[in-house]
């Protein structure tokens, strides 16, 4: 077991980057400060060979340059927030349109840009904290929000707990954007890996892919993933809510609350099977649909649209506009907290 600290390049601008290893008998999980991302996760597969389950960049500038947000912390509020504006007590919020005039990620400053600090958790294994601020007023969110994040790992896999605080009421969501390939991440197309999502109804989108506020049961349509099937079975459907995504890009309602199971997702080729479990009510599911990345990727990989899924643990998109859905406000007295966790082993034959 072991946690280390190192240099690991610099941003476009200059800005030193610094990358935390933690490492144990199952699992290596390699992080930057650039966005708090993932860079590698390192697994056994069922011959007990290693393999790197997660796609991404060689430098912490490619990932600056590119716009998948690829491994990064997203937030203040990750997703969409519909025409960039919404209702905060008696105020309209306008935020920083960046997508078909919608905010997406928290538009142009959002923690997906920014250089965390990094240091051991203190009184913890195995684990690292990155910490960041963000001013009052960025990208038009309100208060000065202070985030931290706790990356460990637990046997065989990696918890990320978020905690935030704000000194004046905002809005927050946060998630993980790792594109995931349990074959490998230069293996190619994901759509042979199997996946099982605990869930009965998906939120409709709209042609802009904000939420309408319909909750649409997943029963009898291409969207049921409750019995597992490999993820390209449905995905060409004749269904409008794959076609107006392209595929899969859709956030799915998890059964029940707290720390639960969410999702299942296995690499045939592999065997490596990985768990999400979340105490948040919603995940995302996308099939990297829009990938084409601009820079060279890790290990001299050359990705493509569909050649991972992404399991975005999340609020509900756009739910300060929505006054049905879990509220996403933050207050002063009240922090922001999450836990995620990715657990992996090899699924039975």
């Amino acid at each position: 077991m072991s946690v280390s600290i190192t240099e690991f390049g610099k941003t476009t601008a200059g800005v030193p980057i610094q990358r935390a290893v933690l490492k144990n008998d199952q699992i290596e999980v390699h992080l930057l400060t650039y966005a708090a991302l993932i860079h590698k996760i390192l697994v056994k597969d069922r011959k007990g060979d290693p393999v790197d389950v997660v796609l991404g960049y060689p430098a912490p500038a490619d990932y600056e340059l590119n716009t998948d947000s690829m491994g990064a912390a997203v937030g203040r509020f990750a997703n969409r927030i519909g025409g960039a504006q919404f209702p905060l007590y008696e105020e309209i919020v306008h935020v920083t349109p960046n997508q078909n005039g919608n905010c997406l990620h928290s538009g142009l400053h959002g923690f997906n840009h920014t250089v965390f600090d990094v240091e051991p958790t203190p009184g913890e294994r195995d684990s690292v904290t990155m910490t960041a601020h963000s001013p009052d007023g960025t990208d038009g969110f309100p208060g000065n929000l202070d985030l931290e994040i706790q990356y460990q790992l637990v046997n065989s896999g990696l918890m990320i707990r978020y905690t935030a605080t704000t000194d004046a009421p905002t809005v927050c969501n946060m998630t993980n954007h790792s594109y995931f390939n349990l074959n490998g991440h230069a293996s190619g197309t994901a759509l042979g890996h199997r996946v099982s999502v605990d869930a009965d109804a998906y939120l409709e989108m709209d042609d802009t892919s904000v939420p309408t506020g319909r909750r649409i049961p997943v029963a009898g349509t291409p969207m049921d993933f409750n019995e597992e099937k490999t993820l390209g079975l449905d995905i060409e459907a004749d269904y409008a809510s794959l076609k107006q995504a392209c595929g899969y890009d859709h956030c799915y309602i998890i059964r029940d609350t707290g720390l639960r199971h969410a999702a299942w997702v296995t690499g045939p080729q592999t065997g490596i099977r990985m768990e999400v479990l979340t105490t948040l009510p919603g995940m995302h599911l996308y099939t990297a649909n829009y990938l084409a990345p601009a820079t060279a990727c890790k290990d001299g990989a050359h990705y493509q649209k569909r050649d991972a899924v992404c399991l975005e643990t999340e609020e509900f998109p756009d739910a300060p506009n929505h006054p049905d859905f879990p509220d996403t406000t933050l207050l002063p007295d009240t922090p922001y907290s999450s836990t995620t966790i990715y657990r992996f082993d090899i699924a039975p034959q």
